[in-house]
């Protein structure tokens, strides 16, 4: 999957000619800046890839990155003695509802540990169109407001509004 916003819809949404490339070193940024802050503010994935969390201890470990598949497979990697990296073997992983948890091997008590596990929207899965939308409104923002004041903040919040409804509401 490609991130939900192509340069041409940035075009448009700051309203230039279809072949005006004056600006599209900038419109690339502003693309990547808005799907990372769809990411950072849900915990979706816009575009799937492997992601990594760091926990310590042997608690249950609440993976904030959505969607995972539910045929996903979680590493769960740890440092021993020497420095080496370990594959723990005996987690229990449950992705079937968000956040997905892992539960860590008992031989994890009181170690450092990172878990591995692909997350975000594949091919052919269909990124919520709020997603887009709030894209959209603050890639205008950026166009508009580089300097970060009234503008962007209004344009945040109506991105916050159009996406609050995917955040987890517990993690």
């Amino acid at each position: 999957m490609a991130i939900p916003v192509t340069i041409e819809d940035a075009r448009r949404q700051i309203r230039l000619e279809e072949d005006d490339e004056s600006k599209d070193a900038d419109l690339r940024q502003f693309i990547d800046d808005a799907a990372a802050w769809v990411e950072e503010y849900t915990g979706h994935i816009l575009v799937a890839r492997d992601v990594e969390f760091s926990f310590y201890g042997d608690s249950v470990a609440h993976l904030r990155a959505w969607p995972i598949a539910s045929n996903a497979a979680a590493a769960v990697t740890y440092k021993d003695a020497a420095g080496a990296t370990v594959v723990a073997a005996g987690a229990l992983f449950n992705s079937s509802r968000r956040p997905a948890r892992l539960t860590p091997p008992r031989n994890l008590a009181q170690t450092a540990y990172a878990v591995t596990i692909r997350a975000g929207y594949e091919a052919n899965d269909v990124v919520p169109g709020n997603f887009r939308r709030a894209m959209l409104i603050l890639i205008s923002a950026y166009d508009s407001d580089r300097e970060g004041g009234e503008i962007f903040q209004t344009a945040e919040a109506s991105a916050r509004r159009l996406c609050s409804r995917f955040r987890a509401r517990r993690l």
